[in-house]
């Protein structure tokens, strides 16, 4: 197991900056997921870690080692190549065991053990029936399981696992998501993960990156983002439907602090108002996920948060949940996320309650989470 560690790293290809003075550190034996849209830096970095591509400026460590300029074959780390980057004239069970064939790893490994591993991780990845055909005859899916498979049949320092599951049909790609996990867990190797999709980062990894052309975001588990969204940008990636956000201010009552939106007043946690004082601003966005929103029932009471009336709109049904669209007489628009079995229609009218401890406030000019301020 071992720790790698970016400081200050920039990547660029002529005027455009892929990547921006990113630093992070991983702990030995970690899955850390670099999250962000297409754009975003991700498949830069790994490139970087993998010695593909050079660094522009800063430093990439492995175990407190610059490895800037040590070549690929030095680093001992395996990828996962969103573009598959497979052999066309080998069959799938060459490709495989390529790895283990190379100079440096051809007289540890008999003919015998090639074949139990490559046996062993195209079972893993359901693939053990196409070991005798060539690229051209596989799908795209099948060819993305080629490729992870000719990395996970190394036993390296690092893996990179560059959006590993992205092509793959729905239901294997939810089992891969956790049997990926286990084959990382089991093995301790340090691994980074990229994707598109929250909730793929939030199921493998032990703590996400979050990116935004290239530059971090936010870093922490899943239960820390999604909790606290260190910017706007955070709060609209890792939801769906995305964060409800609305331009708000600050005002007075009784000695508390309250977020004004279109005359609808929001009681915040105390916590917060204790950070919105200490960076004293007035003019704010207020932010709340759909999941957040809840019925009003009995127990739920203004101490401890706020009660909005409004007439739904629209619903959309997405499987087990509804995502309701309401509108309040003030114009105050929000959707709301709700399990499939709840009765509601268009044109009923509805009472949700906004807990003070789940409201997000942002600073209306930087964007960022008033937690992460002063």
């Amino acid at each position: 197991m071992v720790e790698l560690e970016l400081k200050n790293v920039t990547k660029k290809y002529g005027d455009l900056i892929a990547v921006k003075d990113l630093s992070f550190k991983t702990r030995k034996g970690e899955l850390i997921v670099l999250l962000g849209p297409p754009g975003a830096g991700k498949s830069s970095t790994l490139k970087m870690v993998a010695g593909v591509e050079d660094v522009t400026s800063g430093d990439i460590l492995m175990d407190g080692q610059v490895i800037n300029h040590f070549d690929p074959a030095e680093r001992d780390v395996a990828m996962a190549f969103e573009t598959y980057a497979l052999y066309p004239h080998l069959s799938v069970f060459e490709n495989i065991a390529f790895p283990l064939r190379s100079p440096k790893r051809a007289h540890v490994f008999s003919e015998e053990a090639v074949r139990k591993k490559v046996l062993e991780v195209a079972q893993f990845l359901e693939i053990d029936m196409l070991l005798e055909r060539r690229p051209k005859e596989l799908s795209g899916g099948q060819r993305q399981r080629v490729s992870l498979a000719r990395c996970l049949v190394r036993e390296p320092r690092v893996f990179l696992l560059d959006e590993p599951i992205a092509h793959l049909d729905a239901k294997l790609r939810h089992r891969l998501r956790r049997e990926l996990k286990k084959w990382q867990e089991e093995r301790g190797t340090t691994t980074l993960y990229t994707t598109t999709d929250y909730l793929e980062a939030f199921s493998v990894g032990d703590r996400i990156v979050v990116l935004n052309r290239g530059v971090l975001e936010q870093i922490g588990t899943w239960e820390e983002i999604y909790n606290h969204p260190a910017s706007h940008f955070v709060g609209m990636i890792v939801s769906d439907p995305p964060m409800n956000y609305a331009d708000a201010k600050v005002v007075t009552k009784d000695g508390e602090l309250f977020l004004d939106v279109k005359g609808i007043l929001f009681r915040l946690s105390s916590l917060t108002q204790e950070k919105i004082r200490t960076v004293k601003f007035q003019e704010a966005v207020m932010g709340i996920f759909p999941s957040k929103i809840v019925p009003l029932m009995p127990g739920l009471s203004s101490s401890s948060g706020t009660v909005v009336s409004g007439v739904v709109k629209f619903v959309e049904l997405r499987g087990s949940r509804k995502i309701v669209f309401v509108s309040t007489e003030k114009n105050f628009t929000f959707t709301v996320q709700l399990s499939a079995e709840e009765s509601v229609r268009p044109g009923d009218v509805v009472q949700y309650f906004f807990g003070m401890d789940e409201i997000q406030v942002f600073d209306r000019e930087s964007k960022k989470n008033v937690i992460f301020l002063g």
